[in-house]
């Protein structure tokens, strides 16, 4: 559910190991480091705990003793959660404003107390970040932070994504789409009312345009959900269409980077991966436009106004019949690739992590 809170403990871990750092999970570290601890070290360690009390006691009770135990330098908590007893200096990572600033009811547990508490653990803080400049400023609003004192690190593609060549693109065709264009969409796996609505959106641009054009739908998380799997059976346009799971990276990115276009729905606020991978890959965007995702992709798409299948048809169709349009989008994606290059964002994640550790307090 914390999409933000995984890409930054990848990007973290990647940055870190590159640096030298060994990087371990809390168990793994423990196990083969009981007499001696490296010297340098990224160690990641897992909530174990759901419920609201749990949460509560793991955060102010389990993890300090954790952090003491293993002499952390700091802490960076990826949830929008902290502990408010920890001694040592504290990272906040806000994975989500979309229930803060609508002052929402949220079903999960972590959410509920990031609403209540989101002040105090911003105040337990030393720094505080999130994933675009609209985040950081309801951040900065709720929290009452100094205006600018909430830092951004934004999403970044993985270096799988990237612009693929003719003669690259010619062999993945091939091998997934026998030599077809194909429309690439990423879909939550728990929206299944999603997944048929984009069904529906691709029969209206099929009645219109009587192609080989195909469609490829990716869960976010690898699980297609059953309602879909049954509704395949009597699809009228099932041939032209492949629901993909358990891919690798490596044929996720080159699926995007092939596709006539990524039709990307999001979901909440912060849910901007597969825009910053369609980015580097110099793919037009199909998206129902948020705040943050126009910082993202401005000019780099088609933003329909309602989450509509004949909407969303219009907007499939339109995308195909303009090729000149679709040329220019595809410079576009290309310049604004360049606002969010990994190796940049992950540096600035680090410095933020440095200056953290340089203000620590002595015990």
């Amino acid at each position: 559910e914390n999409d933000y809170g995984f890409y930054v403990s990848d990007l973290l871990s990647e940055y870190a190991a590159w640096l030298g750092y060994e990087v371990q999970l809390l168990d793994d570290f423990l196990f083969r480091h009981r007499k001696t601890l490296p010297e340098n070290a990224v160690i990641g360690i897992d909530v174990k705990a759901t419920g609201s009390f749990g949460l509560r006691w793991w955060y102010n009770a389990k993890l300090p003793g954790i952090l003491d135990k293993i002499k952390a330098d700091v802490v960076v908590n990826l949830n929008g959660m902290c502990s408010t007893s920890a001694r040592q200096p504290q990272i906040l990572a806000v994975s989500d404003v979309s229930f803060l600033e609508n002052n929402a009811k949220p079903k999960a547990v972590w959410k509920k107390l990031v609403l209540k508490n989101i002040i105090a653990y911003s105040n337990a803080a030393s720094s505080v970040f999130s994933y675009s400049q609209h985040a950081a400023g309801v951040v900065e609003k709720i929290t009452g932070r100094q205006k600018s004192s909430v830092h951004i690190v934004p999403y970044s593609a993985d270096k799988e994504y990237k612009v693929w060549q003719w003669h690259e693109k010619t062999l993945i065709k091939a091998e997934f789409a026998e030599n077809k264009e194909f429309f690439v969409c990423t879909l939550d796996d728990k929206n299944d009312e999603l997944w048929l609505l984009v069904l529906k959106a691709f029969s209206k641009f099929k009645k219109w345009q009587q192609s080989s054009m195909q469609l490829f739908l990716l869960p976010k998380h690898g699980i297609v959900p059953l309602k879909v799997v049954d509704k395949m059976g009597t699809y009228k346009y099932r041939d032209d269409v492949q629901m993909l799971d358990n891919l690798t990276e490596k044929e996720k990115s080159s699926l995007i980077g092939c596709a006539y276009a990524l039709i990307h729905l999001p979901g909440n606020d912060a849910d901007l991966l597969p825009v910053a991978e369609a980015l580097q890959c110099a793919v037009p965007i199909i998206t129902f436009k948020t705040v943050s995702l126009d910082e993202y992709g401005t000019d780099t798409g088609l933003y329909i106004s309602a989450i509509d299948h004949e909407v969303l048809g219009d907007a499939i169709i339109a995308v195909f019949k303009n090729e000149e349009e679709r040329n220019q989008i595809v410079e576009n994606a290309k310049a604004k690739a360049e606002e969010f290059k990994r190796d940049d964002i992950a540096k600035s994640l680090w410095e933020m992590i440095e200056n953290a550790v340089k203000t620590k307090q002595p015990a």
